[in-house]
């Protein structure tokens, strides 16, 4: 079992494997009220899938609560199937997590696409993920931490997977 270890900035707190690596791009945001970072396992040497972390924050422009706002993310997604016709989109579970230090939904979403951004080998490919959502209302910002990956591997990692989500702390 890998060791986690902390990422921490600007009070957003994940815990990751010591293994994965950081990459935070220069050209989006990263500051206290918004950011945005990536910590994968793509140079893991033994590893056969490649898996990734996106820990996202966010300052609110009005007050909302983490209901509404996954409500919202609902209708997100069903405008961005009936969009895209060749891709599909779907939420597979959302459910509130119990034991946090904020009120969270756990999502977990299934994309299956046939364009260059998830093709390999020019087939149709699924990329699954396990998103943790939350909203702190002592900094009025929404936190999202998403590991994406292929499905056999969130299968495999479940446990595991949550565990790093489950981390997420904003204070």
């Amino acid at each position: 079992m890998l060791e986690l270890i902390p990422f921490q900035a600007y009070r957003v707190k994940i815990l990751y494997p010591d293994t994965w690596h950081i990459f935070i791009n220069p050209s989006k945001s990263f500051d206290y009220y918004d950011g945005f970072v990536k910590i994968d396992r793509s140079s893991e040497r033994n590893s056969p899938n490649q898996a990734s972390l996106s820990v996202r924050w966010a300052k609110m422009q009005k007050e909302i609560t983490i209901d509404e706002y996954m409500e919202e993310l609902k209708m997100q997604y069903a405008k961005k199937q009936k969009k895209n016709k060749k891709d599909h989109f779907e939420i597979l579970s959302m459910e509130p997590v119990k034991g946090l230090s904020h009120k969270a939904y756990l999502m977990h979403t299934s994309i299956k696409a046939n364009h260059s951004i998830y093709r390999a080998f020019g087939k149709e490919e699924t990329v699954c993920s396990m998103q943790l959502t939350t909203y702190c209302e002592v900094t009025k910002r929404i936190l999202i931490a998403s590991i994406a990956s292929v499905p056999e591997d969130i299968k495999a990692q479940r446990e595991h997977y949550q565990q790093m989500l489950f981390s997420l702390t904003c204070h």
